[in-house]
């Protein structure tokens, strides 16, 4: 549909905007006693209900259009506009991806002021989920419930290893997952999946199956990719992206098929060699459990020492962990030792430049 302006688009979309098998908590509704409920939630006294009926009434009114929120993962988060119906394009791709049915059962976990959170609702409502809302929380109740999909982030998946058999599918996002999640999951009953996207793309555009230990992602229906320099560049004419160039590093397999190397805003050149952080901090969290990342000191011989900052303390014997690491590269060794008491954190990512101004580099460990 994309020879349609921007209303008949949504016009059309508005026919599907709630599937009759939709139930939120249990409980079935039509459009009006839904939008009747949104603002009864806008009144309640808990942030996230608040949050959840600020959004229904937003995605149930006529406007074409709604507002998003980025999370933040390396900037200071922004407002955008996006047009409905290209949300509920993404979702559908989603739905028809992972074979989602009317009448399943879904979990949405998430804040719903990023577009996680709205995305899993989205899908619920178009897809005739019966989705229960929960309080986001780093960790699940131990609710004895049983689940056919939801959404996570790392955190609450690490947190929830041994509730994972309630849930048949699970995507996973707002951050890289470390090889320390990635072998407790790895054939795993349930279909975890990494996933790789961001506001600007309506949620994710591919994943990667963690549950078959995939080291590569692949993009889902409708997305295609190509390169501009190392970036990863993302070609997805049904959410109305032409050409979207990333900030992402990648070694594109083919033009469905990628690998993540990591931020190219986060590269560390350390005498003359390009360093990922991402990759490094993948192979040091098999060793390390205390919250940690890499970065790059200036350096008069190598212009940026690679050197590593932790949280709360320096575990004991890190240094020679790490020395013993075979997988890692002479150059990958951390040569700088830092301790911080706390990161700075933005809906759970950690903020890397925000938090290294707190670093005083004259304290090398």
């Amino acid at each position: 549909m994309a020879f349609l302006d921007i209303q008949t688009r949504w016009s059309c979309y508005k026919r599907m905007i709630m599937h009759a098998d939709f139930r939120l908590d249990g409980i079935s509704y039509d459009r009006d006693s839904l939008l009747s409920f949104s603002h009864v939630l806008c009144n309640a006294k808990n942030e996230h209900q608040i949050e959840l009926g600020e959004f229904l009434i937003e995605w149930l009114s006529d406007s074409p259009d709604i507002k998003l929120q980025t999370s933040g993962s390396t900037v200071k988060p922004t407002e955008i506009v996006a047009q409905k119906s290209m949300l509920a394009a993404s979702a559908m791709t989603t739905i028809n991806t992972l074979g989602l049915l009317p009448t399943q059962k879904a979990l949405l976990c998430l804040p719903m002021r990023y577009i996680a959170g709205k995305m899993m609702l989205i899908r619920a409502l178009l897809a005739g989920l019966w989705i229960d809302v929960v309080k986001p929380s780093s960790t699940l109740n131990s609710s004895s419930n049983t689940y056919d999909f939801t959404a996570m982030t790392p955190h609450q998946l690490e947190n929830s290893i041994a509730h994972l058999d309630r849930f048949k599918q699970v995507i996973v996002g707002g951050a890289p997952v470390d090889d320390h999640l990635r072998r407790a999951v790895k054939g795993h009953a349930s279909t975890i999946y990494a996933t790789f996207g961001m506001t600007e793309t309506y949620s994710h555009i591919a994943l990667q199956n963690l549950s078959r230990e995939e080291e590569h992602y692949t993009a889902v229906a409708q997305v295609k990719l190509s390169k501009q320099g190392d970036n990863l560049v993302i070609h997805a004419p049904h959410i109305g992206i032409e050409k979207l160039i990333t900030t992402d590093c990648v070694d594109l397999i083919s033009p469905t098929k990628f690998v993540w190397k990591g931020r190219s805003d986060f590269v560390i050149n350390s005498g003359g060699i390009k360093l990922h952080p991402e990759q490094i901090e993948k192979q040091l969290s098999s060793v390390i459990s205390t919250p940690f990342f890499v970065f790059g000191l200036p350096d008069q011989q190598l212009g940026e020492s690679l050197s590593i900052v932790f949280e709360g303390h320096i575990p004991d014997e890190a240094q020679s962990m790490i020395l013993k690491l075979e997988t890692l590269r002479k150059y990958e060794i951390p040569k700088n030792y830092f301790v911080l008491s706390k990161f700075v954190r933005l809906n759970g990512k950690i903020q890397r430049k925000l938090t290294l101004q707190s670093i005083d580099f004259n304290e090398v460990q």
